[in-house]
C-alpha cells in the first residue's frame, strides 16, 4: 500500500466514526487493487485501520502490555505526559497515536 493510500485511508477513519459506514463507504474501488483483489481482506485491512484510528491512547497502552514507566523509557516520552494521557488530561495527537501504533505493529497493512 502506498504511502498516498494509507493517508488518504487514515485520515478518513478519523472522520468517520462508525467502522461499518468506513468500509462500506470504500466499495472495491481499483486502488484497492494493490492492497489485494480479495475482498474480505480489503474489509480486514480497513476495519485494521478504522481501529487503530480510534484506539484511545490507554487502549494502546493496555494493548501493549507496558507499564507506563517502560512505554515512556521506549518512546523516550516524559511519564508525566504518558500519565495525562492515560487519565485523559491531555489528549495525544492522532499522528503521535499512529507513530506508536506502527512502531508496536497494530496495523496490518
Amino acid at each position: 500500500m502506498t504511502d498516498k493510500l494509507f493517508n488518504k485511508l487514515w485520515k478518513d477513519a478519523l472522520a468517520q466514526p462508525d467502522k461499518e459506514l468506513y468500509i462500506a463507504e470504500y466499495g472495491y474501488p481499483e486502488f484497492f487493487d494493490e492492497i489485494s483483489e480479495n475482498l474480505q481482506e480489503i474489509v480486514d485491512v480497513l476495519g485494521n485501520i478504522h481501529d487503530v484510528a480510534w484506539m484511545s491512547f490507554r487502549d494502546i497502552l493496555k494493548r501493549s502490555g507496558m507499564t507506563q514507566a517502560e512505554f515512556s523509557t521506549k518512546f523516550c516520552i516524559p511519564v508525566r505526559t504518558i500519565e495525562n494521557w492515560s487519565t485523559e488530561k491531555n489528549v495525544c495527537r492522532d499522528y503521535d497515536r499512529l507513530m506508536m501504533a506502527r512502531i508496536l505493529g497494530f496495523l496490518e497493512v
